[in-house]
């Protein structure tokens, strides 16, 4: 059987141009139709142009919560009323004008927050014993 040869793709990197073209299409197509974007883009398949719209350009911040967000992620989500996971997001976007979505504050309270409330429980646990 004879071997296949690997097709090899360039990488191909997007520039200032296209990402302002891009945006303009995701105006006008309201975040959908990614094929009719695609198409519009002409150099660009639909699955890249939604990866790199969601990936880079949304304005969503994607750096790590820093440690006043993260305490204000605990006080809400530890509060007698019921603070859904779409409010608080709310309420650290105002607090500290940037862009979280209420996934990005899930996961970190589920990663990362929800182990360290644990283990301070466990060592509270521990003294009173």
């Amino acid at each position: 059987m004879p071997k296949m040869k690997k097709i090899h793709r360039q990488h191909i990197h997007w520039k200032a141009e296209e990402d302002e073209k891009l945006i303009s299409l995701v105006i006008k197509y309201n975040k959908r139709k990614w094929r009719n974007i695609a198409a519009e883009m002409g150099t660009r398949n639909a699955k890249q142009c939604r990866e790199r719209y969601f990936g880079h350009l949304d304005g969503i911040d994607r750096h790590p919560l820093s440690k006043e967000e993260e305490a204000l992620i605990l006080k809400y989500r530890q509060s007698e009323t019921d603070n859904g996971w779409a409010r608080i997001a709310a309420i650290i976007n105002d607090t500290f004008k940037t862009k979280r979505t209420a996934n990005q504050i899930k996961n970190n309270y589920n990663q990362r927050l929800r182990k360290q409330l644990e283990i301070l429980e466990s060592q509270k646990f521990h003294e009173i014993i």
